[in-house]
């Protein structure tokens, strides 16, 4: 008896907790399963006369609407006690919509000493506008801006007035662009910062292309700022500068479109070699910009194998493998090439140009100018990809793959003398650090577009004759002098054992 009326005391309770029709229409399907799951919570909670029936309240306001929402309402309430903020679950899950990260904690504090997630020069959008110590930088802002009113007629002073009502009519999506809410800005202070700083972005951009503010910041001040616009907190969506670098396309001398301008601007990385419209037409920001730059025309294959390269680039150097730089590549193109049948079997006589070069076994590798801002930058594309392109890790490959070939520094001086690593201000064992520092930001997906390379490279390592022939490269066919030296000396050994042949033969036969 009294279990009935627990029974029913926790229904009225949690119908007067919860002031709601039900359609039954809609609820067809989940009541049974709620009942079901109600019988079973009380018949154990008769036996051990205990009741928590808030922990089981089950907000019904949704379920008129649809049964999914109904169930995640259900699950969240079931765990309410230890769910500390519900609300900032659902804005971090919208890939869909959300292409402007914030850099986790745990995160930046790995990269303490580097700061490269840290803005230090000056803010973009809405997330780092409050920064304190980036409160000089907006008078720099300010005067771009009216440098670009010169730029403007009066006429073409009502398309700025046009841009800002087509912000304001966008408002709603630039926040949902942001992993972040801002709350405490309102919907007009985040169109004049929009504004503000697209205007700052276009008009420094062009004057970059006329080389015309070098004249007003130095040129640390200017490296400093292209760090800052590849900094995944520090972004404007895409569309939202390309829409006002429209309405003033016909200023620019060259006709260039703003994909191009962009390409030129950050083309001082060296991260990408030509542009190719087609490659950033769907660009969601600068970081996408880049990292879209930095792969190859061609579509990348991964493999759902996860090998690592475990021999550096010296030990690769020392068994025969070729490591040449190829200038008009993307980043990530990097390849291992072997003539086939030879395989790299007469890999020694590739140092006897142009005839014999497709003997070698060759690394192609493009060209990566090492200093600390390309380092910076790679951090935040890896960052970008562990959020947006948890499926197509590709940079994230890359630096794993140079993380394997640089282990010292007599590695980095191979890959400087190569030309496949131009050293910007830093040493050969500075830049053995910076790879370190890099690869600590590593997160192995299982996935890579190396794997191909990784197996004929590992293969090729453990293959005794191959070490045999890059021994015998090493020694005796070094470069194009040292191999002609050594097959004429080979010829005069021949002939004149020959010859000695030919002599004792002559004497025995008399």
């Amino acid at each position: 008896m009294s279990f009935m009326i627990r029974f029913f005391s926790f229904f009225k309770i949690f119908f007067d907790s919860h002031s709601c029709s039900l359609s039954l229409a809609s609820c067809n399907s989940s009541l049974p399963l709620l009942i079901k799951s109600t019988w079973k919570l009380l018949t154990y909670s008769h036996k051990t006369g205990n009741i928590r029936s808030e922990v089981w309240l089950i907000s019904w306001s949704k379920m008129t609407t649809a049964t999914t929402d109904a169930t995640d309402s259900t699950l969240l309430e079931m765990v309410k006690h230890v769910v500390i903020d519900v609300d900032d679950v659902e804005e971090e899950f919208t890939p869909d919509v959300c292409m402007i990260y914030t850099v986790p904690s745990k995160l930046r504090k790995m990269d303490e000493e580097e700061a490269s997630f840290t803005t230090q020069w000056i803010s973009i959008g809405p997330i780092h506008y409050d920064t304190k110590e980036l409160k000089g930088m907006q008078k720099l802002k300010y005067k771009y801006l009216q440098d670009f009113s010169k730029r403007v007629s009066n006429e073409e002073a009502m398309k700025m007035k046009e841009y800002k009502s087509f912000l304001e009519s966008e408002v709603q999506k630039i926040r949902e662009c942001y992993a972040k809410k801002f709350p405490e800005i309102s919907n007009e202070e985040l169109v004049e910062i929009v504004l503000l700083d697209a205007v700052f972005i276009v008009e420094y951009f062009l004057r970059d292309w006329e080389f015309d503010h070098r004249n007003m910041l130095t040129n640390y001040v200017t490296k400093g700022i292209q760090r800052d616009l590849l900094l995944l907190e520090n972004q404007l969506p895409l569309y939202v500068l390309e829409e006002l670098y429209n309405k003033f396309v016909t200023l620019t001398a060259k006709g260039l479109d703003f994909h191009e301008l962009t390409h030129h601007y950050f083309g001082s990385l060296h991260l990408y070699a030509e542009y190719l419209k087609r490659d950033n037409e769907t660009a969601h920001h600068f970081v996408d910009f880049v990292r879209r730059c930095c792969l190859p025309d061609w579509s990348l294959e991964l493999f759902l194998k996860q090998d690592n390269l475990q021999v550096s680039a010296s030990k690769l150097y020392e068994n025969g493998v070729s490591f040449e730089c190829v200038g008009d590549r993307k980043l990530i193109d990097i390849t291992f090439e072997t003539k086939k049948p030879f395989n790299g079997y007469l890999l020694c006589l590739g140092c006897l140009q142009p005839c014999f070069t497709s003997l070698k076994a060759r690394l192609m590798f493009p060209q990566l100018k090492f200093d600390n801002r390309t380092v910076c930058v790679l951090k935040n594309l890896m960052a970008f990809e562990h959020y947006h392109y948890p499926d197509k890790p590709f940079i994230t490959n890359y630096v794993s793959l140079l993380d394997s070939l640089v282990h010292t520094k007599e590695d980095v001086e191979l890959l400087v003398e190569k030309g496949c690593i131009f050293r910007e201000h830093v040493s050969n064992e500075e830049v053995v650090n910076l790879v370190k520092s890099l690869s600590k930001h590593v997160v192995s997906t299982g996935k890579t577009c190396y794997y191909k390379v990784i197996r004929e490279l590992t293969l090729h390592n453990k293959s005794g004759w191959k070490k045999t022939m890059g021994t015998v490269r090493r020694v005796y066919f070094r470069d194009t002098w040292r191999g002609s030296s050594t097959i004429i000396g080979i010829f005069v050994l021949v002939y004149t054992i020959v010859s000695f042949y030919r002599n004792i033969h002559d004497l025995i036969s008399k």
